[in-house]
């Protein structure tokens, strides 16, 4: 399959015109020329580890965590619309630095049955976030 480019900010991956439901989201400030590669292939790396699709790459790259984020939002309308059923992350921050922030975006995310898993910690064991678990 071929990446390609749509005009929400994501780079997807889905054959026959059917979005993928697994998806990667990343923010980054400053902005980060190389786009959180080294994030990205390490997403894609736990993605294939656990048998799950090439993921759709959502990126806010070069915005505060308090500022409007357009690929978070569209990232939201796509698990909404039943397009993401999974999301890896690098770890909550990318939601933002306010706790009060990530709250919001891990509480909506969970509303709408999106299971989150994000990269494990040094002798961290792979697999959902210790935040959908402790739930």
């Amino acid at each position: 399959m071929s990446a390609h480019h749509t005009r929400d900010g994501a780079v997807g991956t889905g054959g026959a015109g059917l979005p993928p439901r697994t998806a990667i989201y990343l923010r980054c400030y400053p902005f980060d020329p190389a786009e959180m590669d080294c994030h990205r292939r390490a997403l894609e790396g736990l993605a294939a580890e656990s048998g799950l699709p090439l993921p759709t790459r959502f990126l806010d790259n070069g915005l505060r965590g308090s500022e409007r984020l357009p690929a978070l939002e569209n990232l939201l309308r796509a698990v909404a619309a039943g397009w993401v059923d999974t999301l890896l992350i690098p770890g909550p921050f990318v939601f933002g630095l306010d706790q009060g922030v990530v709250a919001v975006a891990l509480s909506e995310l969970e509303r709408l049955g999106c299971r989150l898993m994000e990269l494990p910690c040094r002798g961290a064991r792979t697999g959902p976030s210790a935040l959908t678990e402790a739930a």
